[in-house]
């Protein structure tokens, strides 16, 4: 599995492009700003998605999307239906964005499920916290946590829909993972989950 992470827009979120040792198929996770670019890294690698996963609802992590699916119409667009609100905008910091409900091709997806898309596979971890329909994703050895865990810190509770006791819970449930994964988060710098064990103060003790 080749994981090439993108950071990107005004949140420096960080896209992952995922893709296995063999064949032109990808999956994109957290698609955020500037989807011409991420054209053109696909394009550049001669890789064609077959799928998006959303690790949450946050517009930072799936401006992109828009773009994507003017190429390709019947891209699939993975989220958790609990960040999907019935409204089709939200305003934000001045501005109007698209809510998760807005994007075509939504499929539903819900904790244990096994996403296969072609010789990748990954296994859905609801992790709510910093939003109602959260998740984290196992792949292998890879633990994607999007804006639940992140290097020495954990996502912010106090947005709409944030809820400390669940975070907490969410936290619990990923420290007890067996064995040790890579961790690739939402922001910032890549981790290991052995390391947030030992030095991450919301995770010590768990």
């Amino acid at each position: 599995m080749r994981i090439q992470k993108n950071v990107l827009g005004s949140f420096a979120t960080n896209c992952y492009i995922v893709s296995a040792e063999s064949g032109n198929g990808c999956v994109v996770i957290d698609p955020a700003d500037d989807g011409a670019f991420l054209l053109r890294q696909l394009a550049e690698r001669g890789l064609v998605p077959d799928a998006v996963i959303l690790t949450h609802g946050h517009y930072d992590h799936f401006l992109a999307v828009p773009v994507f699916q003017e190429q390709w119409p019947e891209l699939p667009v993975y989220v958790h239906p609990a960040d999907c609100p019935k409204e089709l905008e939200e305003y934000d910091m001045g501005r109007m964005y698209p809510t998760a409900t807005a994007l075509g091709n939504r499929i539903a997806m819900e904790d244990g499920q096994q996403i296969t898309v072609g010789e990748l596979s990954f296994t859905v971890l609801h992790t709510p916290g910093h939003t109602p329909g959260s998740v984290s994703l196992l792949a292998g050895g890879v633990l994607f946590t999007g804006d639940t865990l992140f290097c020495g810190s954990i996502g912010r509770t106090d947005f709409a829909g944030g809820d400390d006791r669940k975070m907490m819970q969410s936290l619990a449930r990923l420290a007890a993972l067996p064995g040790d994964y890579r961790v690739c988060p939402g922001h910032e710098g890549e981790t290991t989950l052995e390391r947030e064990r030992k030095y991450n103060p919301y995770l010590k003790g768990m």
